[in-house]
């Protein structure tokens, strides 16, 4: 089984090129490609025509990895009572404007 990146790059095609073909945007293509997204059933069908091959037959996971990776944890972690960067203590968001962004008005 080859990924959708190895299917193209057989081929000398671009992101651009791939994306016409299949009629999405050259966006998804790259999202299918680094494993952020997977195609829908219609796109997957249209991917095997593409490439002249049954949908099973290509592999979804990008390059390197498995369907098996460490989930991916977006925030930090935390100590417990920690607070979080830009929150007060009560979990509210705290904004500050730096004394070099305020404008100053002279009064003459």
């Amino acid at each position: 089984m080859k990924t959708v990146r190895a299917l193209r790059q057989e081929r000398g095609w671009t992101q651009f090129d791939l994306a016409l073909a299949v009629g999405v945007q050259p966006q998804t293509v790259y999202l299918w490609e680094s494993g952020r997204r997977q195609p829908q059933v219609s796109q997957m069908r249209k991917l095997g025509q593409v490439f002249g091959l049954c949908s099973d037959e290509i592999d979804l996971a990008p390059a390197g990895e498995s369907y098996h990776s460490a989930p991916h944890h977006a925030r930090a972690e935390r100590r417990s009572g920690e607070i979080a960067p830009g929150r007060d203590d009560r979990g509210r968001a705290v904004f500050r404007v730096a004394d070099e962004a305020r404008p100053t008005h002279e009064v003459s």
